[in-house]
């Protein structure tokens, strides 16, 4: 705040210093007019060394005009003092001239200039003073910005690091996550597979090869290894399939041998009859035979009955174990098609992951290529504001050349007046040319002090915009490496997906193969359940015929009684 107030002060001063200089300059033109008016009206040695007293002084104006134009803040002590000699100088001179005048006007005039030398001093060393003070707390601040640049480095490349370092945890933070996803995968998936294969105990195809062998009626299956699963549940029902078959084929032979045993029975009872009608003592005697006969039938009808009973039974029981079994595979083929479509499920999102990374890495390319423009671009604009300020110091170089010039061309200027004013009425003409070449020079001097400053300004601002360019080509640089970085961890995400991709795709093929082989299990086990259910219908038809047959015994039982009572 206090260099604020400080700097608006100077601009105040500064303002009016040069107020009150164009009021100097005025009235010494004024006077410097009058002066050689009066040679030019009358030629007098006085008046001579008058003009050529006032072409000195405007000289030491000139230089004091220079001088203030090049006074800033970074000017030292010893220029100050330089201006406050040359004003001194000037004053000294004006008391001189002063006293040399004999005209009251002139007097009166200089007087007056002498009056706004005065003032212009006053506020000179006024303007220094602050100026000195302004520049000491210029040079303090600068001091402090200095340090608090140190300090937005320091800030920015602490910052910095802590960006790389995010970017290095958030890289490792994805290949951890990536790892961490793909082991779980692998995991899950050897977990599904060994509970697929804990559940059914043996492999698909075994299974399937299994059941194609109980289907071709070979029940020898069983090679020792643990009955676990759906394993088990098979040989169980292929055993108590292969009991119950040979149960029913002993049954059906104790069936067949009675049938024998009935129809020779039968024979036997149509011989007693014939025999009966030939002769009567014979028929008591076949009466008891036949009895005994039917005895036996009925007999031989009870046990048959009772072993088809159980046939039936075990028919039904293994029909049930056959269900059940069914059953089983139905949620094992269930649960490897959830596999199947999870696995596809993660194939897909592989594949899409795989796609962002990619996409992610193309855009990655695409930065990294556009930082790489702008960092060509800004090394073409150093090296174009580099030759910028050579050019600008060239033409400061020139232009003080051009001062110089300005310079002698007015002491030439002077030298040929002062020789025109003693030619007399001859050299009027060229005293009016040295007077207008003199005014030439002095406007040279001042557009090329305007010009300078606008030189320095420029060398100013080309100084700084170099030094924001340095500092922008630096940040590129870092963010390139930085994005290159980004797109080398992309590239190696995009080839950890690809893997996790493939082996996501192996376990939807193997659970496929195990669903078609669970599909063939189901098949061999419908084709058991209806050999089960033919065997059980057979068994019904048997039983018919047994209940048949007990009828053909009860009746013939009831003839035998009725040949009793006869």
């Amino acid at each position: 705040m206090q260099l604020l107030t400080v700097q608006r002060s100077l601009i105040q001063l500064r303002a009016d210093s040069d107020k009150q200089f164009v009021q100097v300059t005025a009235k010494f033109d004024i006077m410097q007019k009058q002066q050689s008016e009066l040679i030019r009206e009358e030629l007098v040695p006085r008046r001579l060394d008058n003009l050529e007293n006032v072409y000195i002084l405007r000289i030491e104006l000139n230089r004091l005009r220079a001088a203030l134009s090049t006074l800033s803040l970074s000017s030292d002590e010893a220029v100050h003092q330089a201006i406050l000699a040359n004003v001194e100088t000037l004053k000294s001179g004006l008391t001189k001239l002063l006293n040399n005048l004999h005209t009251e006007v002139n007097r009166r005039n200089m007087q007056a200039l002498i009056d706004e030398i005065v003032t212009f001093d006053g506020i000179a060393r006024e303007y220094m003073a602050l100026l000195l003070n302004a520049s000491m707390e210029q040079r303090n601040l600068a001091v402090s910005i200095s340090t608090i640049e140190n300090k937005a480095v320091e800030l920015s490349e602490n910052a910095t690091r802590n960006v790389e370092d995010a970017n290095a945890r958030a890289n490792m933070y994805i290949i951890l996550i990536l790892s961490v996803a793909l082991i779980v995968g692998v995991a899950t998936t050897i977990l599904l597979s060994r509970n697929v294969i804990r559940q059914l105990g043996k492999d698909p195809g075994v299974l399937a090869a299994i059941a194609d062998r109980v289907a071709g009626g070979d029940f020898e299956v069983d090679d020792g290894s643990p009955h676990v699963g759906v394993y088990g549940n098979l040989i169980k029902m292929v055993a108590m399939l292969k009991t119950k078959i040979d149960e029913v084929r002993q049954q059906s032979e104790h069936a067949q041998q009675a049938s024998v045993k009935a129809q020779e029975a039968m024979v036997k009872a149509q011989e007693a009859g014939a025999d009966a009608q030939a002769k009567r003592d014979g028929m008591l005697k076949a009466a008891v035979r036949l009895e005994e006969v039917a005895g036996i039938v009925s007999a031989a009808s009870t046990e048959l009955a009772s072993q088809i009973e159980l046939s039936e039974q075990g028919a039904a029981e293994q029909a049930a174990r056959v269900t059940e079994t069914a059953t089983a595979m139905e949620e094992m083929n269930s649960t490897v098609l959830e596999v199947a479509r999870n696995a596809g499920a993660a194939s897909e999102v592989s594949s899409s992951t795989r796609e962002r990374a990619e996409q992610g890495a193309q855009a990655v390319q695409e930065v990294v290529s556009g930082i790489r423009d702008v960092q060509d671009a800004s090394l073409a604009l150093k090296s174009d504001m580099g030759k910028l300020a050579e050019n600008a110091q060239a033409i400061s170089r020139i232009m003080a050349v051009i001062s110089d010039i300005a310079d002698q061309t007015n002491l030439l200027a002077l030298n040929a007046a002062i020789e025109a004013a003693r030619a007399g009425e001859a050299g009027r003409g060229f005293a009016v040319v040295a007077d207008e070449v003199r005014k030439l020079a002095e406007k040279t001097m001042a557009s090329t002090t305007d010009v300078g400053n606008a030189i320095k300004a420029i060398q100013s601002s080309a100084a700084k915009s170099m030094e924001q360019v340095d500092l922008t080509v630096d940040n590129i640089g870092k963010v390139t490496e930085m994005a290159i970085h980004s797109g080398e961890a992309l590239h190696e995400i995009v080839s950890m997906v690809d893997n996790a991709a493939d082996q996501v795709r192996g376990i939807a093929a193997a659970s496929e193969q195990q669903s078609a082989s669970s599909e063939e299990i189901n098949k061999s086990i419908a084709q058991v359940n209806s050999i089960a259910g033919e065997m059980a219908s057979a068994m019904r038809e048997a039983a018919q015929a047994v209940s048949d047959l007990a009828h053909q015994a009860s009746v013939l039982s009831g003839l035998i009684d009725d040949m009793k009572r006869a």
